[in-house]
C-alpha cells in the first residue's frame, strides 16, 4: 500500500508534466522567436514589431544572484550540475545559487522565506501567503516590477503581447505589471491548458454488458442498472462532497469548492440554479435504488481508484484526471487489470442539445519576481527575461542541441533517441532531468506542456490517451468556469471570509445528507437558508473581482 501511495502521489505531483494539457478549440496568437513574426490572431494574420533584445552575455563580468523555487527532481543534486543551466550560465554570464524546495515542502518553506526577512535575489511559486500586493506592501517584493519588466524583458512582453487573456492575467486592477508571470504554453507560444478531468466509464465493462456509450442520463441510469444486475454492487462513485462532474448535465457546477459559475459575464451561485436542485434529486433516486456507492465521502480519486479498477468496482466515475485515462492505471503498474479502458465522455444535457464543462483556461500562472534584498534588479530582470527567449525555452525544455534534441525541417524541436530510447534504458524524464530544469517538476519562465506531450506520446507507442481525453472534455459547448486571474482586496478578503466558510459547510451538508436521504429539507427551503448565510455577497464580491479583472 506503501508504494503504491508513493507512486500516485509521485504521479499526481508530475501531473502537469504527464498531462501535456491542452487547449482545444482556444487558439491563441502565438510569437515565434520573441520577435518580428507574423502571427495568427482570430483568424487574422497581423505583424508584431520586434522587441528590443537583451545581448549576451547579459553582464560582461561574472555576476551571481540567487533563487528560490520548488524543484522535485530525484536524478541532480546541485541544479547547477544540469547541462542546460550550464549552457544558460555560459551565455548569460550569470552563476545562479539555487534555493531548491520540495513541491511537497513548498507551501510551509514559502512561509517560513517571507517571514524571514532574509530574501533572496529571486523566488518563483505557485503559493503566495497573503498574494503579491500585500507582499509589496510589506515590503518583501519589489514595487517597481511594471518599470523592470518593460526595460529588461524583452521576450516576456512579447509573449503578453500576443496573446490578450495572458496579458490580462498577468497584470493588476491598476493596470501594471507588479510581478512576472509563469506563461503556460507549447513549443514558443502562450496556450491556455485545457480541461484535465472529467466523467469517465469503463467502457471495457460497458462493452461486456453489450451496451453503446450512453447519450442521455436515462440511458445512464438504465446502463448502471444492467451493471447492477450484473453483479456490480454499486456501480457508480460520486466525488466526496456529493457533487460530480456529471452536474454538467443539468449546467452546474458541484465539485468546484466555491460554488460559483458563470452566465455569461455575471457570476451566479451554483447551489440556488435549478441544475443544482434536478442533480441532487437524480443522485437522491440512484443511491436509494443502490446505484451510487454509500461509501462515496470517502473515495479519494488519487488513491482510492486504482484499487477500485482492479477489482472492476464501478462502471461510471464522477471525476478522473486525464493523466490516469485509457488503460493508464496498467501501464503504470497501478493495476493488474490488463483489459481496462476508462474512457473520458462528456456528459449529455437534460435540458438541450448544447453540453456544459467549467472551464478555467489558465495562460499566466505561477509567480516569479524580484524580491527587495536583491541589489541588481536589472541584471536580475534580464536573467528572468532569458527564459521566454528561444534560447531559454529550449534549454529549460529540451536540452542540448544534437544530443536531448534536434531542429526539423519546420524549425520544431524533436527529442532524439538518446532521450526516447537510451541505449542504458533510462526512463526519458530521468534523461532530461540530467539537461534541463522544467523537467525536475520546476515551472519557470515557459510552462511547455507539448515537450511532455511528446514524450507521453513516444513512450505510448504514437498514441496519447492524456491528451485524447481532454481534447474530448474541452469539447463541450458551452464553459461556466470562473476566468483565473482576478484578485479580491484584503478588504474584500477580509469581509467575506467567514460568509465563504458558513456557506460552503452548508452547501457540503446538504448537497451529502440530501444524496442520503437524511436531509429532506426542500430545495427552495435550502436555497433561502443559504441565502441567509451571506451566498448574494460572495457572489457580489466575486462579481466586482471578475468585473475589475474583464476591465483590465
Amino acid at each position: 500500500m506503501k508504494k503504491v501511495l508513493a507512486m500516485i502521489l509521485a504521479l499526481v505531483l508530475g501531473l502537469s508534466l504527464l498531462t501535456g494539457c491542452t487547449n482545444s478549440g482556444n487558439e491563441t496568437p502565438t510569437t515565434k522567436e520573441a520577435g518580428g513574426e507574423t502571427q495568427e490572431a482570430g483568424g487574422e494574420t497581423q505583424e508584431t514589431a520586434a522587441p528590443a533584445e537583451n545581448g549576451l552575455p547579459l553582464t560582461e563580468e561574472k555576476q551571481e544572484l540567487s533563487m528560490w523555487l520548488s524543484y522535485s527532481g530525484s536524478i541532480v543534486s546541485d541544479l547547477n550540475d544540469i547541462e542546460g543551466v550550464k549552457k544558460m550560465e555560459e551565455l548569460t554570464n550569470v552563476h545562479i545559487n539555487w534555493i531548491p524546495v520540495e513541491n511537497q515542502q513548498k507551501g510551509e518553506q514559502i512561509g517560513i522565506v517571507l517571514t524571514s526577512g532574509d530574501y533572496p535575489d529571486i523566488i518563483n511559486t505557485d503559493t503566495l501567503p497573503g498574494g503579491y500586493e500585500k507582499l509589496i506592501e510589506d515590503g518583501v517584493i519589489r514595487d517597481d516590477h511594471d518599470e523592470l519588466i518593460h526595460k529588461y524583458m524583452p521576450n516576456y512582453l512579447a509573449y503578453l503581447e500576443a496573446n490578450p487573456i495572458a496579458r490580462k492575467q498577468a497584470t493588476s486592477d491598476d493596470g501594471k505589471l507588479k510581478i512576472v508571470r509563469i506563461l503556460a504554453g507549447e513549443d514558443f507560444n502562450v496556450k491556455a491548458e485545457g480541461v484535465y478531468n472529467g466523467v469517465c466509464y469503463r467502457k471495457d465493462i460497458l462493452e461486456k454488458l453489450g451496451l453503446e456509450e450512453p447519450k442521455s442520463i436515462d440511458e445512464w441510469h438504465d446502463a448502471l442498472v444492467k451493471a447492477k444486475e450484473s453483479g456490480m454492487e454499486h456501480p457508480f462513485v460520486l466525488h466526496q462532497n456529493g457533487g460530480s462532474w456529471l452536474s454538467m448535465s443539468w449546467g452546474v457546477n458541484t465539485v468546484d469548492d466555491l460554488y460559483l459559475q458563470m452566465d455569461g459575464d455575471k457570476v451566479v451561485g451554483s447551489a440556488v440554479q435549478d441544475g443544482f436542485g434536478e442533480y441532487l434529486e437524480t443522485m437522491r433516486q440512484w443511491y436509494a435504488e443502490g446505484l451510487i456507492d454509500p461509501n462515496f465521502t470517502s473515495f479519494n480519486y488519487y488513491l482510492s481508484t486504482p484499487g477500485s479498477v482492479e477489482d472492476d468496482q464501478y462502471l461510471l466515475y464522477s471525476f478522473v484526471l486525464s493523466a490516469f485515462t485509457g488503460n493508464n492505471y496498467f501501464q503504470m503498474h497501478m493495476c493488474n487489470n490488463e483489459p481496462e479502458y476508462l474512457q473520458p465522455v462528456i456528459v449529455p444535457s437534460v435540458h438541450g442539445s448544447e453540453t456544459y464543462m467549467a472551464w478555467s483556461p489558465v495562460e499566466a500562472k505561477d509567480q516569479m519576481f524580484i524580491t527587495t534584498a536583491c541589489k541588481n534588479p536589472e541584471l536580475a530582470a534580464k536573467w528572468m527575461d532569458f527564459f521566454y527567449s528561444k534560447e531559454g525555452e529550449l534549454l529549460n525544455w529540451y536540452g542540448i542541441e544534437d544530443v536531448t534534441y534536434t531542429m526539423d525541417e519546420n524549425g520544431i524541436p524533436q527529442f532524439t533517441d538518446f532521450v526516447l530510447n537510451n541505449p542504458d534504458g533510462t526512463p526519458a524524464k530521468s534523461v532530461l532531468e540530467k539537461y534541463c530544469l522544467g523537467w525536475g517538476e520546476c515551472w519557470t519562465g515557459k510552462h511547455n506542456t507539448l515537450a511532455s506531450e511528446k514524450i507521453a506520446t513516444a513512450a505510448a507507442g504514437g498514441t496519447n490517451q492524456q491528451k485524447e481525453a481532454v481534447d474530448i472534455w474541452t469539447a463541450a459547448d458551452i464553459n461556466i468556469g470562473v476566468p483565473k486571474g482576478y484578485t479580491l482586496t484584503e478588504e474584500e478578503s477580509s469581509d467575506i471570509n467567514s460568509k465563504l466558510t458558513a456557506v460552503q459547510t452548508l452547501i457540503q451538508e446538504y448537497e451529502i445528507n440530501y444524496i442520503l436521504g437524511t436531509d429532506n429539507t426542500s430545495f427552495d427551503e435550502f436555497k433561502e437558508k443559504v441565502m441567509q448565510y451571506g451566498y448574494q455577497d460572495v457572489i457580489d464580491t466575486y462579481q466586482a473581482a471578475i468585473d475589475r479583472f474583464n476591465a483590465r
